[in-house]
């Protein structure tokens, strides 16, 4: 009865962790490879969260259409009640940094989506999005921010760079990062 216990305390822990896209940008990037990266910062407003977890579906000219898209994904912090637990806040906005990392070309942003988990019931909400993005090889390019905004259910971009570029700069030294 008590290994039973242990594996399901094991299991809610390790699911219930927020996800924090930035423990999964690269600390350097090899100048002399085909990759190139954007980075950038993904933002909600600073209530309660009401989705258990916030995807940002792209595509590109080297993705295997056949296996689907690639993502962005932000769960909340789901231990004891839902929370955002960004990299930072600023103001009433909880931010989280990103970065993604492929082959020299054009992307799109496609789909925005939303995941809700009722316990007995699920619900997925799909927003299409329509937002281009380069990456070039060997270099690191500042995006902006996406910002949801699900009172409205709309989905902005923006560029901060005056407040992303210096912290984005402190917390991955090693990334020459352009505007």
């Amino acid at each position: 009865m008590n290994k039973i216990l242990a594996l399901i305390i094991i299991f809610l822990i390790t699911t219930s962790c927020a996800t924090l896209p930035s423990n999964n940008i690269p600390q350097e990037i090899n100048t002399y490879s085909n990759d190139g990266m954007i980075v950038g910062t993904m933002s909600f407003k600073n209530e309660k969260p009401i989705f258990n977890s916030y995807l940002y579906f792209y595509t590109g000219e080297d993705i295997d259409h056949f296996y689907g898209q690639k993502s962005v994904r932000i769960n909340p912090s789901q231990t004891v009640k839902m929370k955002f637990k960004p990299d930072f806040f600023d103001n009433e906005k909880a931010v989280y940094f990103f970065a993604i990392k492929e082959k020299n070309g054009k992307y799109q942003f496609t789909t925005f989506r939303v995941f809700s988990n009722g316990g007995l019931s699920n619900s997925t909400l799909d927003l299409p999005i329509n937002i281009d993005f380069n990456i070039e090889k060997g270099k690191v390019k500042y995006f902006g921010e996406l910002f949801f905004d699900y009172k409205n259910g709309k989905l902005s971009l923006s560029n901060q760079s005056s407040r992303d570029l210096p912290l984005l700069k402190n917390k991955f030294p090693n990334l020459n990062i352009e505007e």
